[in-house]
């Protein structure tokens, strides 16, 4: 389970990931049992239950309850506990849009004016998608992907947005979320992601910002509705998805409100 300290290998330096701790991992456990809906909201975690459960000591455990009070997911009451807070498929979908709204801020300041080496590391997570394409491995793609999305961030040379994703990566339930395989479940799928990825590539190197913020929107909002979708499914509620087509209404309007033509 443990991820070794990696660099770029692009001529770039990125963050040094350490290997996950135990209470790391145990966090990622419980947080994806919450997220899912198999943990459910108001139910109290016990710490020596846990540590028989997952076999560790209480230590580990009363760490993990504390991370997952960082990503929002645990509430620490004085002299009660930790309770799991309550984790709507409404609060999942805004932070993919959340995700959405930075993400396209950043694909169109690297279409207008990219630093021009992640344009070659872009083009590289493209062909990598392209060839995971016949792979059965939904969470492979996944993770091809969101290199390919911080990527765009680091290409608008825009130090601030890459923070910004970053911590909406590592504070909230995002990595929650993709515990599981929400996406990406068929080669159809994958294919139709993968154009599209390259498709926004092309216009970042035509200098279109307009057709890039389309094509990688459609992208990300794709991933959002099949994720909350299959999320929908696992923890049997229902989801009222014409909310998202009025909140991608209204963002397109502000779209051609502010855009620069392309």
């Amino acid at each position: 389970m443990d991820r070794s300290s990696t660099t770029a290998r692009d001529g770039h330096s990125e963050r040094r990931f350490a290997p996950r701790t135990l209470p790391d991992q145990v966090a990622e456990e419980l947080g994806a049992d919450i997220v899912s809906g198999r943990r459910k909201a108001g139910a109290r975690l016990v710490e020596l239950d846990l540590a028989q459960e997952f076999g560790v000591s209480r230590g580990p455990i009363r760490e993990a309850i504390r991370i997952l009070e960082r990503r929002r997911l645990v509430e620490l009451l004085p002299r009660r506990g930790a309770y799991i807070k309550p984790v709507s498929l409404k609060s999942v979908a805004d932070l993919f849009n959340v995700r959405t709204a930075l993400s396209a801020l950043a694909v169109r300041t690297m279409a207008t004016s990219p630093v021009e080496s992640y344009i070659d590391t872009l083009a590289r997570r493209c062909d990598e998608l392209k060839a995971q394409v016949d792979l059965d491995d939904p969470m492979g793609f996944a993770r091809t992907t969101t290199r390919a999305v911080k990527t765009i961030a680091r290409g608008s040379g825009n130090e601030l947005l890459v923070e910004l994703l970053t911590d909406l990566a590592n504070q909230t339930v995002w990595t929650m979320i993709w515990k599981s395989p929400l996406d990406y479940q068929t080669r159809d799928i994958r294919l139709m992601s993968a154009n599209l990825m390259t498709s926004t590539l092309k216009a970042i190197r035509q200098r279109k910002p307009n057709a890039a913020e389309t094509h990688f929107r459609q992208l990300l909002e794709g991933d959002r509705d099949r994720a909350l979708a299959t999320l929908s499914e696992i923890r049997g509620e229902a989801f009222d998805f014409s909310a998202l087509d009025h909140a991608d209404a209204a963002g397109g309007a502000l779209q051609l409100r502010t855009a620069r033509p392309a």
